[in-house]
């Protein structure tokens, strides 16, 4: 089945192609006593109902070929002469819709299977970039494929030893043994010889490199003259015995990170080669999509294409074009006016034959990334032992991890009961009780307080100072307000003569009234204090709860993210998948800005850069990225993004838009999709 670009990029031509006019609505003739022309029609529709119904693989294709190829004009010429009979308007639309639909999905077919190869090409590169980029990742590359590189070697020295009719003994692996059979050109030089090449394939494609490693230094002004008047000090001394334990250190670690560095070349050998493939691709890819306007042009011809018409050297010319372009070899190119049909076959057959030239140049160059097995075998090798020393010390781990799984049963029963569920209740008991709970103080004790209070300033006011009723209303008034002014004047007089008061005077009364008005103070004081905690009580519940609800949250949101990345998604399809969306959109870009206007005037540059095609290679590049953009959008983006995120890569798809025009929508994704809460795009 084609993918998703190529169904959208070849849409308009299967709607040409089953336009209405064409066979697709006209009935099966009948076939009782039906003249041959008439069988043959009845053919034609048939083979177009099955094109129509099948998947139409290369198979299928091949199959309808045959079938057309048996039905075609040149084989029943004779007859056809014979009875003289006029070209029949249904059977040229019959051959025109079934040379279309053929034609389309060949193209379909051509497209598909160059974007299929790219895009392997370029994942395949993007694995040794990733690899090459991290010191780590390159160790473990080597480590995976240690046994590989080992096998080489052993096959390489068995090979050696072979052609050169050496008995095998397991001396012969000594180094000793090894030095003679493969000696070195260079003392402590390291060169890219027959073992090193079968250890490191890929210095078998470097040989016009210089290649070598030394392996001893010297130290500069490291001698000196112990006759000369110049001696070393001992302080020199220990420099130079310093410095030459650095240089020697210096030395083992570069022997040690040779191997890594080595690796670190093949990765980028193998990056820069599938780059290489991948441009030859894509450059094909852009060739192919640009027959797409003359196709496109024929097809919609009103005179057809059927295999009589006028308009065949031009569609046969058309098809040999896009089979040079796929198969540059001669052997499978017709001449120019050869029938539609044979170029038709030639194309059908070019396409497997360009699909297993592709994987045999991947396979005979090693370029692929290595299989599964040599990629897990480290980890299948380290894990069951564990597994096993695991399950054999179970009874030491296991009752230690029962009581953790204990404790962390407790502990969690405890936080949700009593810091979630608990002040959770509160706070629903708050809201339906609405401020009608406990309190601090009553208001009947206020009240009964401060009525007390009355009474014992009204019975001193009466007895000390004489007081008549209107007075003693008044003094009962001031006293509900707070004011004792009355009183404190008895009791600033009172204290002059403590002793004679307390014994004789009203010192007493006049403390107790004190202590009667500090009470009547506190309880107002805790009344308030209550009054604000009731208007707060919905806050201070929330904010209890508050901690509880934080953990929960926190909790439940790394599961989710844990979880979300061990499926490789996320946020939009995680922070890798929207890195590859700001890479590709950065691509596209440079492609469109490196692409230079052809026009030279000021008015043809302006119509230049709107109609001006873009070159194969950038048009492949484009192409490639726009497809890998969509395959993204449908598999990660929810449907209320994916839709103008589409109309956006469509945009940039549409061939009737230029330059300047794709750099506009561009720079249009940039700003929707580069920023905001629908930041699709990521760094």
């Amino acid at each position: 089945m084609p993918s998703e670009f190529v169904d959208h990029f070849t849409r308009c031509l299967e709607i040409s192609a089953t336009r209405p006019g064409s066979p697709e609505l006209i009935p099966p003739p009948f076939t009782q006593n039906l003249p041959r022309v008439d069988a043959r029609k009845q053919a034609l529709h048939a083979l177009l109902v099955q094109l129509n119904r099948n998947t139409n693989t290369l198979e299928d294709i091949h199959s309808s070929l045959s079938s057309l190829e048996e039905l075609s004009p040149s084989a029943n010429r004779a007859q056809a002469l014979e009875q003289r009979l006029p070209l029949d308007p249904e059977e040229a639309a019959l051959e025109d819709a079934i040379v279309g639909k053929l034609s389309v999905t060949l193209y379909s077919h051509a497209l598909d299977v160059f974007l299929a190869q790219a895009t392997q090409v370029e994942e395949e590169a993007e694995y040794w970039a990733e690899i090459e980029r991290s010191r780590i990742r390159v160790a473990l590359y080597l480590l995976q494929t240690f046994p590989i590189r080992t096998c080489n070697v052993v096959k390489q020295i068995l090979q050696t030893l072979r052609s050169r009719r050496i008995p095998l003994h397991i001396s012969t692996f000594t180094p000793s043994s090894l030095r003679r059979i493969f000696p070195s050109s260079t003392q402590f030089t390291l060169q890219p010889g027959l073992l090193t090449t079968a250890f490191f394939p890929h210095l078998a494609h470097q040989r016009s490199v210089s290649f070598s490693v030394l392996l001893s230094t010297r130290s500069k002004n490291t001698s000196y003259d112990i006759n000369s008047s110049n001696s070393p000090t001992i302080m020199d001394r220990v420099s130079s015995t310093v410095q030459r334990a650095l240089e020697s250190a210096a030395l083992v670690a570069r022997f040690l990170d040779l191997p890594l560095e080595l690796i670190a070349q093949e990765c980028r050998y193998n990056r820069r080669a599938l780059e290489k493939i991948r441009d030859e691709r894509a450059e094909t890819l852009g060739h192919i999509a640009q027959l797409r306007a003359p196709l496109e042009g024929l097809i919609h011809s009103p005179s057809g294409f059927s295999l009589r018409s006028q308009n065949t050297p031009d569609y046969t010319a058309i098809i040999n074009a896009l089979l040079r372009v796929i198969s540059p070899s001669p052997s499978l190119l017709g001449p120019s006016g050869d029938s539609v049909v044979v170029s038709l076959s030639s194309l059908a057959q070019s396409l497997p034959l360009a699909t297993s030239k592709h994987n045999q140049l991947l396979e005979s160059r090693n370029l692929l990334r290595p299989s599964l097995l040599t990629r897990i075998w480290p980890r299948l090798l380290v894990f069951p032992p564990l597994a096993l020393y695991i399950y054999t010390s179970r009874t030491s781990w296991v009752p230690a991890l029962v009581d953790m799984a204990k404790d962390a049963q407790e502990t969690v029963r405890g936080f949700v009961q009593g810091w979630l569920v608990e002040p959770l209740l509160g706070v629903l008991h708050t809201v339906r009780v609405g401020g009608k709970g406990e309190v601090l103080v009553r208001e009947e004790a206020i009240i009964a307080d401060l009525e007390s209070l009355q009474r014992m300033t009204l019975s001193l006011a009466r007895d000390a100072l004489n007081y008549t009723q209107p007075q003693l209303e008044a003094l009962a008034e001031q006293v509900k307000v707070g004011d004792l002014t009355p009183v404190m004047q008895i009791y600033e007089e009172d204290i002059r003569s403590p002793i004679r008061s307390a014994i004789s005077g009203t010192l007493l009364r006049n403390a107790f009234i004190q202590v009667q008005k500090a009470k009547v103070d506190i309880d107002q004081a805790l009344a308030g204090i209550d009054r604000l905690l009731k208007s707060q009580e919905l806050t201070f519940a929330f904010v209890g709860v508050a901690p509880a609800l934080a953990i929960v949250w926190g909790f439940f949101g790394a599961t989710a993210r844990l979880w979300d990345g061990g499926k490789g998604r996320g946020r939009y399809g995680g922070q890798s998948r929207r890195r590859g969306v700001w890479e590709r959109i950065r691509r596209i870009e440079r492609l469109l800005i490196h692409q230079p206007p052809t026009a030279t005037s000021s008015f043809e540059s302006e119509a230049g850069s709107k109609l001006a095609p873009i070159a194969p290679l950038p048009t492949g590049l484009l192409i490639l990225s726009l497809t890998r953009l969509r395959s993204y959008a449908l598999g990660y983006l929810p449907e209320d993004i994916r839709l103008p995120f589409l109309e956006d890569l469509g945009d940039l798809e549409n061939t009737e838009l230029g330059r300047d025009e794709k750099l506009k929508v561009v720079e249009r994704m940039w700003r929707c999709w580069g920023m905001g809460k629908n930041a699709v795009i990521k760094y």
